[in-house]
Formats: structure tokens, sequence, C-alpha cells
């Protein structure tokens, strides 16, 4: 299987916006020459021009390719790491959905935790959480049948033990988070997408069938 790469949208549009901010910033700056006295409107510009190019240089941060997938398996790339799931630790992938209406992401049915905790960076895992914060608040809040969760039910573990290892801290908390995740949605692992409903499920599909196909060649 060749390797496929998925571009995220995150990162597009990062040089456009550099080249576009800095090319106003200079301007401003030459404008000061004929300006005896700075007004509201060019220190609001100025902002507007900084703000520009902080933002441009975030996108540009941001990996090319968000996913990418080989006879091996399929890789996320975050700016603070990446994470690597084999074809035989996940059943499937799939838009996830809360009271029937489809997010955001793509998401991640696992059969094998080990092989997806074992190589989860610690700095990744605390920024994602950091980043689903508010998709795990709501999951916990739905899959309570009060509608209002009790607080223990956010806590996370201190300890996590699959029947091959055990986890503490950092990774134990994530595997905890997976495990109510996959209790309220029936998915373990969520990736953001910035796609249409449409081009999700597709990619999904993509994913599923490549799957298919390197559990089958390994199989004969």
């Amino acid at each position: 299987m060749q390797l496929s790469q998925i571009q995220g949208g995150a990162s597009r549009g990062g040089a456009a916006l550099m080249l576009g901010s800095g090319a106003v910033l200079l301007l401003l700056l030459l404008s000061l020459l004929w300006v005896e006295q700075l007004n509201v409107l060019h220190a609001l510009a100025f902002v507007i021009a900084a703000l520009g190019l902080f933002a441009g240089w975030a996108k540009l941060s941001e990996p090319a390719y968000f996913l990418q997938y080989d006879e091996k398996g399929l890789r996320y790339f975050h700016r603070r790491g990446s994470w690597f799931l084999p074809w035989n630790s996940f059943l499937y992938s799939g838009v996830p959905q809360l009271e029937q209406k489809k997010l955001s992401y793509i998401a991640f049915k696992l059969t094998d935790y080990d092989s997806f905790l074992q190589g989860l960076p610690l700095r990744l895992a605390v920024r994602i959480m950091t980043e689903q914060r508010a998709l795990y608040v709501e999951a916990i809040r739905q899959g309570c049948n009060s509608g209002q969760c009790a607080s223990e039910l956010l806590v996370e573990g201190e300890n996590f033990s699959t029947a091959q290892q055990q986890y503490n801290g950092i990774k134990a908390a994530f595997a905890h988070r997976m495990q109510r995740l996959a209790d309220a949605t029936g998915f373990d692992i969520f990736v953001p997408v910035e796609l249409s409903e449409a081009d999700a499920l597709n990619l999904c599909k993509q994913i599923n069938q490549a799957r298919l196909q390197c559990i089958q060649n390994t199989a004969t």
C-alpha cells in the first residue's frame, strides 16, 4: 500500500496571511513618515496587522498533513506530537454524534488500548485533553440519566490497568477519558476535522477500507 496523506485545513493559507499582513504592516510603518501624530485608526490597523502576522505564523506551525496511513497503520499529526494506531488495534472509524447530531470529528473504536497508550507522548496527551475538554464534558453529561453528572464522573483516575499494562498519571487520566467517551459515543479516540459531513464520512470509509485491505493481506 502506498503512503496516503490527508491535508489539514488548519495549515492552509498561513503563508498568504503572513505575507499580506506583513505588507500591510510595512505600509503602515512607512506611513509614519508622513503622519505627525498616531491616531486611533492607525493604531488599530497596526494591531490588526500584527494579529494577522501571528495568525499566519500559527497556521504555518500546524502540520501540513493531519493524518497519514500505510500498510502498518494510521498516524495522527498535531503540532505537539503524533500518535499511531496499528490497523489491528481498532475496529473502525466513523463520525461520532451526540443527541443524533454529528460532531466535527472523526473517531476510532479501539480494541487494544496498550498499542495506542504506550506510544502516546505525554505532551500531546495533555494538549488533547485540554482541547477536547468541552467534548468530554458534553459526552459525560449526555450519558447521565438525570442530565446532571455527579462530580466524580469528571474526576480522572490516577491509575488505569489493562490485561498487560498498568498506567498512572497523565496516561491513566487519558485512558479513563477514552473509556467514558466510548461509553457515551461508541468511540475512544477523536480527531478534530475541518470537513463537510460528507467529506468526513468519505474519509472514514477510506480509512476503513484501507484497514480491511491491510488486515486481509496480513492474514494471507
